[in-house]
């Protein structure tokens, strides 16, 4: 993708990988807790997790990069979005990248309590900011889906996404034909419980 995206290929943009972003880090801030522990698809949704968060993170507070769409991206006035990357999601990003890569020096060992993620805490925090975004995102940049699903209430996002997120990145094909519509995350989680 070039580094100067016409408003057009925003829109594509964000109605297609910004609502991949937003509804995979919903819907595994959803399914964790409810998820048995300690298996290979609990550590696996726990590091989809964290890498969603990681990319939600840069996508909203890092500077623009010629390499990477950011949220300034989609501003009249790139000025205009400037907020503060705070010290805790300074440390929800250090953690996510120490999390996804075992093979780092911050890598923390065993089972100990601050390994736990509290996945509803992260997404309340991470809430505001996409919400403030979408709100003032300028309308000919950012795909209208991205601000109907942020403006949804927290209950009805999962038959929502449903119905309107086709992740083009999945790549089961054991799938049956009724979870077509489902996200990646449903789609995984049904297809543990079907065996």
């Amino acid at each position: 993708m070039k580094a100067t995206l016409t408003d057009q290929q925003l829109i594509e943009f964000s109605g297609e990988h910004l609502l991949h972003e937003l509804s995979m880090f919903w819907e595994l801030a959803e399914i964790l807790p409810r998820h048995k522990e300690r298996n290979a698809e609990y550590v696996a949704l726990i590091e989809s997790f964290a890498t969603h968060l990681r990319n939600l993170i840069e996508f909203l507070f890092f500077q623009k990069n010629a390499d990477y769409v950011r949220a300034k991206h989609f501003f009249e006035d790139p000025g205009a979005w400037s907020p503060n990357l705070t010290a805790d999601f300074r440390r929800l990003l250090d953690r996510a990248n120490n999390e996804v890569s075992h093979l780092t020096v911050g890598r923390v060992n065993g089972n100990p309590p601050e390994k736990f993620w509290p996945t509803d805490e992260i997404l309340k925090q991470i809430e505001p900011v996409a919400k403030e975004f979408a709100a003032k995102a300028s309308e000919k940049k950012l795909h209208s889906k991205v601000r109907e699903f942020l403006h949804l209430p927290r209950e009805a996002t999962r038959a929502w996404i449903a119905s309107n997120v086709a992740h083009t990145n999945v790549a089961s094909h054991a799938v049956t034909a009724s979870f077509a519509n489902a996200s990646t995350a449903t789609r995984i989680i049904t297809e543990l419980h079907l065996k």
